[in-house]
This record gives structure tokens, sequence and C-alpha cells, in this order.
């Protein structure tokens, strides 16, 4: 599986986030994908299909990742790892209980596979 490519903003090192959320759910969603969780090609189309119905906007690095935002939600629900209630009451947690600032750091992002839901 490749993740990186053109599209991806970035650098000779890799990809560039302009906020650390942007690399979470870069990270989860790659991770998601390499336990086998769903197929990459079905997030591709879906953030295909994101980027094209935006009419060309969001062509900076927060635009692409709302769009990988956007995608990673919609394979979510389709992929049955939630449900849209309970993603939509977990937006509105966060929406009401903003995280306070973090700063990014520029080491690899792991998930620990123990704390997975459902292994």
């Amino acid at each position: 599986m490749t993740v990186f490519h053109e599209a991806i903003p970035g650098d000779d090192h890799g990809p560039v986030f302009a906020e650390p959320w942007q690399a979470r759910v870069f990270a989860v969603i790659v991770r998601l994908c390499q336990d086998g969780r769903y197929d990459w090609k079905v997030f591709q189309q879906r953030l295909i299909d994101e980027v094209g119905a935006a009419d060309g906007a969001g062509n900076d690095i927060t635009g692409y990742y709302e769009h990988w935002l956007a995608a990673a939600e919609k394979l979510l629900v389709a992929e049955g790892l939630v449900s849209a209630g309970e993603l939509a009451a977990r937006k509105a947690h966060v929406a009401a209980h903003r995280p306070h600032p973090t700063t990014a750091v520029p080491n690899p992002v792991a998930i620990d596979p123990g704390l997975t839901p459902g292994r």
C-alpha cells in the first residue's frame, strides 16, 4: 500500500501538516488501512469524490485535509467502524469541549494496537 503520493501536501521527507489535527486524521486513517479495516482504494475514491465536489476549493494544505477528514468520516460510517449517530455525538462533544492547543512534533504518529476498538 502506498499512501504518500504527489497529491498529498509534502516535501522530500513525507507529508506536511499545518496543524496537529491533520496529522492525527492522516495517521488514524492510514493505520486503520494497515490493520486491514478497509481497502485503501475505497478511501482513495472517497477522497477523490470529496475533492471533486469542492470545485477547486481547498487547494491549500488545510483545505486538502478538510477533504481528507470528510472522506474519513464517510469511510468510518460506511465501513461500520462508527455509527452516524456516534460520529455526530463525538463531533458535538469536541465542538463543545475544544482541546487545548497542542504543538505538532516532527515524529511519526503511532497508534497502540491494544487501544484499537474491537481487538
